[in-house]
């Protein structure tokens, strides 16, 4: 099980930590998700996810001002193409300590 940290997220209203429950409850690679202390943390079911499933997490860390780096561990022969895209918005946020 892989477990990622979300650490003092912003919420900006209810309907905005709303928003992030129902979605994190929709992203079918999570197997669950917990609140501790100032972080939320997110526990993935294997290292091995979908590309729906990482860009899902891409988009959530993206607007949660979430550390990105932390998704490098899905790097994988079958999604390094699109997700090592040095064009991409999330390329710099993911890959800045390589």
């Amino acid at each position: 099980m892989i477990k990622l940290e979300c650490k003092r997220i912003r919420f900006y209203s209810e309907l905005d930590e709303l928003s992030f429950s129902e979605r994190m409850n929709k992203i079918k690679c999570i197997e669950s998700w917990e609140g501790k202390s100032d972080s939320i943390l997110i526990y993935i079911k294997s290292k091995i996810v979908s590309d729906i499933c990482l860009r899902e997490l891409i988009a959530l860390f993206h607007r949660y001002k979430i550390s990105m780096s932390q998704l490098l561990i899905f790097l994988s022969d079958k999604n390094k193409i699109w997700l090592m895209n040095d064009k991409a918005f999330w390329y710099k946020k993911i890959f800045k300590d390589l």
